[in-house]
């Protein structure tokens, strides 16, 4: 036990050193590409690094208070504005370091690259830190009874067929879904959906029991004009939900997160049927994406990641002459990122924080990364619904 707990220590203590010096890097590389900032004598690196993890710590829940609507209207990216500013207060202190409008954005992106980029060598789980202080943040939101039953998390991954998910499992993958398997707590079955196979329909069906009329994910209304209408179009689907519901769906005490329909929810997050407005983005279960100033930062970063990733296929496609090849663009690239990466780590959030506060009695959440990824990588993973 105390053998563990030493190198639990030593761990902490060499990783720790490790993120130092890894912004310490990121701030001498800003320092030499940028005109617009400077760090002065060479222990300034190491003050910044302490200063700013320190204001972070201090001003940002502050800055998250006032702010918060802000930041969500922003989609985010007022978060990095906002802690650049945390940056620029820091600085200010430190003699010797000099930060104009551009350092004072590039500094603390440059420390979110090399924060992230150590977490992935050194293998260190970020969740696990953030998610205690989503815990903080749920014990805040819990309801002063407790619920005396369970209550069903349902989680949909877009497109992803039982065969591919097998295929998945037996290369080791998705090692959460195996081990469930494994230990006999879940099992694997089947299921056909209805007649059109596409999210809109069987979402309809799934959270409000009644899919009448949606033959497709897009179609044309001949008793209106010929008008087209689309399943998850914001202006689309709260019409299509005004027809399918009868106010009693599957989560009307429950939580629905990035679906098409809401299924009745009275806290729908980023719910198409229900995003019809500017003043519906915000949802205060968004909170518990931006608890820290990092967080975001890191999904931005990932986002970026993940465009450089979809243009790396592009090219490699391009050389190697895979056919068939769909027309993929910049943006493409940027829908791709939001999908796979800002929407699953906001989606991965909210739900966290609303399973530990414990308020919901269900909850349905969609992954829609792997079917934004597979429409656009063979024509084969298209289903006839959305031709």
């Amino acid at each position: 036990m105390i053998k563990n707990k030493l190198i639990s220590s030593l761990r902490t203590i060499i990783t720790t050193m490790l993120f130092i010096l890894a912004n310490i890097i990121a701030i001498y590389i800003v320092d030499y590409i940028s005109t617009d900032f400077t760090v002065g004598p060479w222990y300034n690196a190491f003050i910044i690094v302490i200063v700013v993890a320190i204001a972070n710590a201090v001003l940002w829940p502050i800055f998250r208070r006032f702010l918060m609507k802000i930041i969500i209207f922003t989609f985010g990216i007022g978060s990095l504005f906002i802690n650049s500013i945390i940056f620029y207060i820091a600085s200010y202190f430190i003699p010797g370091v000099s930060a104009g409008i551009y350092g004072v954005l590039q500094v603390p992106i440059m420390m979110a690259i090399a924060t992230t980029f150590t977490t992935n060598i050194t293998n260190t789980n970020y969740y696990d830190r953030y998610i205690k202080n989503i815990l903080r943040h749920a014990l805040k939101q819990k309801t002063p009874y407790k619920k005396r039953y369970s209550g069903v998390i349902m989680i949909e991954i877009d497109g992803l067929s039982i065969n591919t998910l097998k295929k998945a499992i037996d290369k080791g993958v998705m090692p959460n879904i195996e081990k469930c398997l494994d230990e006999k707590t879940h099992t694997l079955k089947g299921w056909e959906t209805d007649l059109s196979s596409q999210t809109g329909s069987s979402q309809a069906g799934i959270l409000h029991g009644n899919n009448k009329d949606i033959v497709a994910y897009r179609w044309v209304e001949k008793e209106n004009n010929n008008q087209i209408v689309v399943s998850g179009k914001l202006s689309d689907a709260p019409e299509i939900e005004k027809e399918i519901s009868d106010g009693k769906g599957l989560l009307v005490d429950g939580i629905s997160i990035a679906n098409m329909f809401s299924g009745d929810s009275k806290i729908p997050t980023l719910t198409s049927s229900k995003l019809n407005g500017l003043a519906n983005i915000y949802n205060k279960t968004l909170n518990a994406v931006f608890l820290d100033a990092y967080n975001f930062q890191r999904v931005f970063i990932l986002f970026l990641w993940d465009i450089i990733l979809e243009i790396t296929s592009q090219i490699v496609h391009y050389l190697k002459n895979i056919q068939p090849r769909i027309r993929r663009t910049i943006v493409y690239a940027t829908v791709r990122a939001g999908a796979n990466v800002v929407l699953r780590e906001v989606t991965t959030d909210v739900l966290t924080s609303e399973i530990l506060a414990g308020n919901i009695d269900t909850a349905y959440a969609t992954y829609m990364g792997y079917d934004e990824i597979a429409h656009h990588s063979e024509w084969k993973t298209m289903t006839f619904g959305e031709l």
